[in-house]
């Protein structure tokens, strides 16, 4: 039965009009109607906020210091804009289009190459639109979320359409991810990678194997998808974390500079660069993963106030601090504040490290008027608010004029947030830790956690007591591990004040020593087996 176009909504990302003119023109003799156009994958994603589309072609190839056509599959999963039902078509050469696959949730669903012509781009669509129709109960169970439903589906398809198993083992390998089925996710790549070498496949299977701590197996898997030259984020950053999580920070950083060098516009790998970069003290490193991060993060979900504030954190941390350092981190904590107009926390956390910076710089008496105007903000905030900042806020108000105020102001916080739940229970955690009773500390701060989730100095404590809890013998002891691990990495390290940073290093050695002898053990059992 022959396609309709007719009621087909189009993307073309490209930003060579001559060739965008060629391709709408040959959709609308095919009977497409709505074409929408964008230049850019920062404009195509203002798009895809705003509206649904049936089809994307996007160009890799967007120009040097642009993001390529894969960002854009990339931020739109990240930003949970990307459609399942949507079907994306990247436009590459067939000889590259096989490096550009590698991507477990972020590939695209088929390719085409230049120059156009009606009879390539209407085969191409027709093949993919076929798979989509069979595809199409799954598609929107996913879209809609329901990914218990979509197992079962799964199950379904692959028996009514066996000739489309891989592609639905693949839709089944991400939902057991997102799930946490790690185990079962690891044996269905497993499972497909010993048939045939599937990139994707290694990657979902590395994957799999970093959430259950087989970090070096999964460091053998995700290298092979490297060495193949594969352009897949997944497979650097997961990588790199194998090494971060058994301490060896500057394999890690090694692995990620490179990945910056194939792909120099993925905001993700350059937070993680900088961040890694940061907790070995490369601050030349930081300071340029930083300033990239912001520069192509922006409209886009990946955006974070943390990169201006880490970015400050290196500048400051740097032996030269001249006049030209002093600007660029004044420059940075005013862009800071009008990337996130109207936020509180930023505007407070901006004049706090302004404040910094000027001490930094030795202009005292600037330090101490942006110092009181810091203090002035903190006044301002909510009582949760206060409570969870109250620790850098002190730190930050150090050899300062309001010293003596913010160390007042700390003692009230203090007492009020027993009133808030998360706080009590921080407090009772806390209690708890101090008469040695690791389980019953780690109880109440998994508890607090749930409430006021991702706060740095909860969940520091909450490491600290599992990693306590963790020495002692027992059943848990892997689990508590990986959950410690997985904790740390989700800290931005460069965005904490500096006792934190240092209490981060602390914690984040000692799980790397405690996983690493973990994994020697078991290689050792496996060695002798």
């Amino acid at each position: 039965m022959e396609i309709s176009y007719s009621d087909k909504k189009v993307l073309i990302v490209d930003n060579r009009l001559e060739d965008l003119a060629e391709l709408k023109m040959i959709l609308g003799s095919m009977g497409v109607a709505d074409i929408q156009v964008a230049s850019s994958v920062n404009m195509a994603l203002v798009l895809l906020r705003e509206k649904q589309y049936d089809i994307c072609f996007v160009v890799f190839d967007l120009g040097k210091d642009n993001k390529n056509g894969l960002q854009l599959i990339q931020e739109a999963t990240a930003e949970g804009i990307r459609q399942f039902s949507t079907i994306y078509s990247l436009i590459v050469d067939p000889e590259r289009s096989k490096l550009l696959f590698g991507s477990l949730d972020s590939s695209p669903d088929t390719y085409i190459s230049k120059p156009y012509s009606e009879p390539k781009v209407r085969f191409r669509l027709e093949k993919i639109m076929r798979v989509k129709q069979v595809m199409q109960p799954l598609d929107e169970l996913l879209d809609r979320g329901q990914l218990q439903d979509a197992l079962l589906v799964c199950d379904r398809l692959v028996q009514s359409y066996p000739a489309l198993t891989l592609y639905i083992q693949r839709m089944r390998g991400i939902i057991l991810l997102e799930e946490g089925g790690y185990a079962d996710a690891e044996q269905l790549f497993g499972s497909i990678v010993a048939q045939r070498v599937q990139p994707w496949a290694q990657v979902g299977q590395g994957m799999a194997l970093c959430h259950q701590g087989d970090y070096l197996n999964a460091r053998q898997v995700l290298q092979q998808v490297i060495d193949e030259s594969h352009f897949c984020v997944e497979a650097y950053t997961w990588l790199a974390r194998t090494y971060r999580a058994l301490g060896e920070r500057g394999e890690a950083i090694s692995l990620l500079r490179k990945a910056v060098m194939l792909q120099p516009t993925v905001p993700e790998l350059l937070g993680a660069l900088g961040s890694m970069a940061a907790q070995n003290q490369e601050w030349n490193v930081a300071v340029d993963a930083y300033s990239n991060a912001i520069r192509h993060a922006r409209q886009s979900s990946f955006q974070s106030d943390d990169y201006y504030f880490s970015l400050v954190s290196a500048l400051l941390a740097r032996n030269n601090f001249d006049r030209d350092v002093e600007e660029h981190a004044i420059r940075t904590l005013e862009d800071v504040v009008l990337a996130f107009p109207g936020e509180p926390i930023v505007q407070f956390k901006s004049r706090l490290m302004v404040a910094q910076v000027y001490r930094r710089a030795g202009a005292q008496e600037r330090a101490n008027f942006a110092a009181r105007n810091a203090f002035d903000l903190f006044c301002e905030l909510e009582l949760t608010e206060k409570a969870e900042w109250v620790e850098p806020f002190l730190e930050g108000m150090e050899g300062t004029s309001v010293e003596t105020d913010a160390q007042a102001m700390k003692q009230h916080v203090n007492r009020d947030s027993f009133a808030l739940e998360w706080g009590k229970l921080n407090i009772q955690g806390m209690l708890s830790y101090r008469k040695k009773d690791y389980q019953k500390a780690l109880s109440f701060f998994v508890l607090a956690d749930s409430i006021l989730p991702n706060n740095p100095s909860l969940t520091l404590n909450l490491v600290q007591a599992a990693l306590e809890q963790a020495r002692h013998p027992g059943g848990e002891r892997t689990e508590l591990l990986l959950q410690c691990d997985n904790a740390l990495y989700n800290i931005y390290y460069g965005a904490l004040s500096l006792r934190q940073q240092k209490r981060y290093l602390s914690l984040s050695d000692r799980c790397a020593d405690m996983m690493k002898a973990m994994v020697d053990v078991k290689r050792e059992v496996e060695e002798s087996s």
